[in-house]
């Protein structure tokens, strides 16, 4: 019976979606920054072409960034080591 719930979620999912109760990614959205480009910093690009839904970007150079292997097992201490 265990095995039958994953079956009934991916059916709930799949008529949820066909009616229009989940978000869809909408083809008017190029060219639109994601919201966290407001909050921080995004990436700067080129484009090179722009389709029907779709945009191809060049983007500058980046910058790496690397840390010493972390040998301690918590997440907490682990973030603390590589990001602070």
């Amino acid at each position: 019976m265990a095995a039958f719930i994953p079956f009934k979620l991916s059916l709930l999912l799949s008529l949820l979606s066909n009616i229009g109760f989940l978000p869809e990614t909408s083809k008017n959205d190029v060219g639109i920054f994601p919201p966290t480009c407001n909050r921080i910093e995004c990436p700067s690009f080129d484009l090179i072409e722009v389709g029907n839904g779709y945009e191809i970007r060049r983007y500058n150079s980046t910058i790496w960034v690397t840390t010493s292997p972390i040998q301690d097992i918590s997440l907490v201490e682990a973030t603390r080591t590589g990001f602070l």
